[in-house]
């Protein structure tokens, strides 16, 4: 304990020289601000690279991440530090950085490679990407206003490569193919993250992007790293042309929309998979019918709006891989993406332009109708199959507690629809969708809990 106390503040003060020295370098260099930014997240990333050597408990590792964590939020408020915060675009990354080397921290201290290769990747490959894309890149993308570089991108690509390709090689008693193709398929995902992060949240997804997949990987054999990269080429496949049949997603929320299927496919199995392959069905389906139906531009969303769809179903695989159990989550899951679309069609019906007394005007007019309907349709096409093929007994009450899940989504949307003016304000609309969702999981969980004695886990 004595030796941590040490170590804390001795590396406080290398932190706070750090920031001194951003703050000489933005001085000295007024007109390049970004690089005084990115020379304190790489000083900083190379520093925490030596946690593990220095310190033995997590406490003290929390307590740098909350001292540096105050110091950015203060001064942000106190509009100094400038070499920081003085950036052409909202970003939190500042406050993400500490969080994030905690985590990894916690997480993998005790396996120096992955902690070594979680935060280098965050380090190195983000710096190099943002100073020489933003020198050289002339290839511009846009990511919920944020404008990014292809060249910066594929910088991304190749430094990640190496920053897991040569510990694995030095660190590890590894195989050279075996190396090359993790680092390979890491660096393909994490380039992406990097791609649709916004806001600086690539300094939380990145690093624990890179730690939960390279655990995966390291611990399975070589066949296994090969099939793996077909999976991310069968994702690649499935999603670009559904994406650019329906017009749903511009490229921003098709790479998010990979990332998720191929995450859920990898550090689950295939079951996890199936329903967001059957939900990306599905969203084809509606948006063929509906998207000359309705009064609002149901095309070209971004990964903003994919955010709140994805945010819950992300969480319960990361869950279930931590806790390495697939069953514990697999009906909350399953209620988050069936919950999500049924919640999508019940807008859409909401919003569907009709005339006459047909079966659309009486769907749309009646809301106990429309919401039986949408919830069914929504829970028979995507948890059918997969409890038939994932659950070995149980399926009746595995699939009512999914439609009472699903009907709880909606209902609670439909209140939020009463008190909030959703159909002007898309965003706020995701938010309140996210929130009914999140009821429905809750619940799900609760019934869950309450039959685990006819329930096989």
């Amino acid at each position: 304990m004595q030796s941590d106390v040490i170590s804390a503040l001795a590396l406080s003060g290398v932190f706070l020289l750090i920031l001194l020295l951003g703050v000489a370098i933005r001085r000295a260099l007024p007109s390049n601000p970004e690089l005084a930014r990115k020379s304190v997240h790489f000083l900083s990333g190379s520093t925490a690279l030596s946690f593990p050597s220095f310190i033995e408990s997590h406490w003290t590792v929390l307590f740098l991440a909350a001292a540096f964590s105050a110091i950015v939020i203060l001064s942000r408020k106190g509009k100094f530090l400038r070499a920081v915060h003085d950036v052409g675009r909202i970003s939190h990354g500042a406050v993400y950085f500490p969080i994030a080397v905690y985590v990894i921290f916690l997480l993998g201290h005790e396996k120096p490679v992955l902690y070594f290769i979680s935060i280098m990747v965050m380090t190195v490959s983000d710096t190099l990407a943002a100073l020489l894309g933003g020198k050289y890149g002339s290839i511009k993308y846009e990511v919920e206003g944020t404008v990014k570089s292809l060249e910066g991108s594929v910088v991304f690509f190749f430094v990640t490569f190496l920053c897991v390709h040569l510990p694995l090689l030095l660190m590890t008693p590894m195989d050279r193919l075996d190396s090359v193709l993790i680092a390979v398929v890491i660096a393909i995902l994490v380039t992406g993250f990097e791609a649709i992060s916004m806001a600086g949240i690539d300094n939380i997804f990145v690093p624990l992007g890179t730690y939960y997949i390279l655990t995966k990987m390291m611990a399975q054999p070589l066949a296994v790293t090969v099939d793996d990269l077909w999976k991310l080429l069968v994702m690649i496949a499935i999603s670009i042309p559904i994406s650019l049949k329906s017009k749903l997603l511009k490229a921003s929320g098709l790479i998010g929309m990979v990332l998720l299927n191929y995450t859920a496919w990898v550090l689950c199995d295939f079951y996890w998979f199936l329903p967001l392959l059957l939900a990306e069905i599905m969203l084809y389906l509606l948006a063929a019918y509906f998207i000359n139906r309705v009064d609002e531009d149901i095309t070209g969303y971004q990964i903003g709006v994919l955010v709140y769809s994805a945010l819950i179903p992300a969480v319960l695989i990361f869950a279930s891989n931590t806790i390495n159990d697939y069953r514990i989550f697999y009906l909350p899951f399953i209620a988050s993406v069936a919950g999500q679309l049924a919640v999508m069609s019940y807008f859409f019906v909401s919003i569907m332009k009709v005339s006459g007394e047909g079966r659309a005007a009486r769907l749309k007019s009646n809301t106990y109708l429309a919401i039986t309907v949408c919830g069914t349709a929504s829970t028979l096409f995507i948890a059918v199959v997969p409890l038939l093929l994932y659950l070995d007994t149980v399926r009746l009450s595995s699939l009512c507690i999914l439609v009472i899940g699903v009907f709880i989504a909606l209902s609670v949307f439909h209140l939020l629809m009463v008190r909030y003016p959703l159909r002007e304000q898309r965003m706020q609309r995701q938010k309140m969708r996210l929130v009914s969702v999140g009821v429905a999981v809750v619940a799900t969980l609760i019934m869950q809990y309450w039959q685990k004695g006819r329930i096989p886990w």
